[in-house]
């Protein structure tokens, strides 16, 4: 090969999605076998991934939820078609109300088998649609119409399952394409891309402005939410109220 010419070197979707993960500081994928992931759960046997094996979707998607609260970034969850994509709708929801990063990777019918409805086609009256049912919860549903256009989603999805107002999203993959082989120059392409985020955060003049409204007010209160938690900001809650002499009220999700 010229030297600095693109590699034309080819691997499976699936060897490369598994080693795009371990780059990416992923260590457990939450999820049930189904015969549309499981090209996906063979190239993860010889990976340094461990398979979260549950007997219902739900739970899967419920035990992702919790393990990217305690991490902080995104949880990866890997599913069936139809009923396994519909079983994980309500863990998902949760984590889009709760605003948790999350990757949900489901396998579909195979491609060619479109609008056929060989197996459990969803949605019923619409082809090539199941991923539309995750549409009203999650920040962004994506169907992979190429084997080629897989890194550049899974990468899309990764950056903003964590970025903004974090929450889950979907990248719904055809069967058949976890067996296609594709170029490793394209996952070497997004690869090489930043992972490193800017949080949001908030500066000096609007912070001075908060504080003195606050201290200026005759009977404040801090009504503290979930973000405080997500933030692991307890301490720094702590010292302020302490120092501020302001009492403390909690939604749901802000308790603990």
């Amino acid at each position: 090969m010229t030297k600095n010419m693109p590699s034309t070197e080819k691997d499976l979707v699936a060897n490369q999605l598994v080693q795009y993960l371990e780059a990416r500081g992923i260590r457990h994928v939450f999820g049930l076998c189904g015969h549309t992931n499981i090209a996906v759960l063979s190239a993860m046997a010889n990976s340094g991934l461990r398979f979260i094996n549950v007997r219902h979707e739900q739970i899967a998607a419920h035990a992702a939820d919790g393990y990217a609260r305690v991490t902080g970034w995104a949880s990866v969850v890997l599913t069936h078609l139809s009923p396994g994509l519909t079983n994980a709708a309500t863990g998902v929801a949760n984590a889009a109300l709760d605003c948790i990063p999350m990757v949900v990777i489901a396998g579909d019918v195979p491609s060619y088998y479109y609008g056929k409805h060989p197996h459990q086609e969803v949605n019923l009256h619409a082809d090539a649609s199941q991923y539309e049912i995750y549409r009203p919860f999650v920040k962004r549903a994506w169907r992979v119409d190429t084997p080629e256009l897989l890194p550049e989603i899974i990468e899309k999805a990764f950056l903003l399952a964590e970025s903004g107002q974090p929450g889950p999203v979907l990248v719904n993959v055809p069967m058949d394409f976890f067996s296609a082989a594709i170029k490793v120059a394209l996952w070497d392409r997004v690869k090489g891309g930043t992972k490193t985020l800017t949080r949001p955060s908030i500066d000096d003049e609007n912070a001075r402005e908060i504080v003195a409204r606050l201290a200026a007010a005759a009977s404040p209160v801090i009504h503290v939410g979930g973000g405080v938690a997500l933030a692991h900001a307890y301490d720094e809650l702590r010292d302020f109220v302490d120092h501020m002499q302001i009492p403390v009220s909690h939604s749901l999700m802000g308790k603990g």
